[in-house]
């Protein structure tokens, strides 16, 4: 089982109940896995693709509308996982017939979360606790 713990939260709300949601979709897939259940992966990783592009959105917008200086450098970073969730939906075709295959999706899935909660979110965490809704920095009192 995949979990976020507190330390890896960005504290915005909209993202950490984004990062959540990505981690209950893993823990489903890896649970169908370990079930014996892989043809589930089919329907389910699709799933995961769509809502990780639809998270990339909700997360570029939210770091635009806070003026993020290093926005273009995440909106790239999120662009280099489009190969990565590509390879999810190439293995979620053949995990039913093809076992290693299986392993393989658990894998790719986890280092997902990783580069792009700890590696790359992590960065704005800071960035966003110091600015207010008008995207200026909060003046310390």
């Amino acid at each position: 089982m995949v979990q976020i713990s507190s330390s890896f939260q960005i504290e915005s709300e909209a993202i950490d109940a984004d990062h959540r949601h990505l981690v209950e979709i893993i823990n489903e897939i890896t649970q169908a896995i370990d079930d014996g259940r892989p043809e589930e992966c089919a329907r389910l990783v699709p799933n995961f693709v769509d809502f990780a592009k639809q998270h990339f959105a909700r997360e570029e917008s939210l770091l635009a509308e806070y003026a993020y200086p290093l926005l273009e450098k995440h909106r790239r970073h999120h662009h280099s996982l489009g190969d990565k969730l590509q390879t999810m939906l190439n293995l979620a075709a053949r995990v039913a017939e093809h076992p290693p295959a299986r392993e393989s999706l658990r894998k790719e899935l986890v280092y997902f979360m990783l580069d792009d909660v700890i590696n790359e979110d992590l960065n704005f965490k800071k960035f966003l606790s110091e600015v207010d809704a008008d995207g200026k920095k909060k003046v310390e009192k």
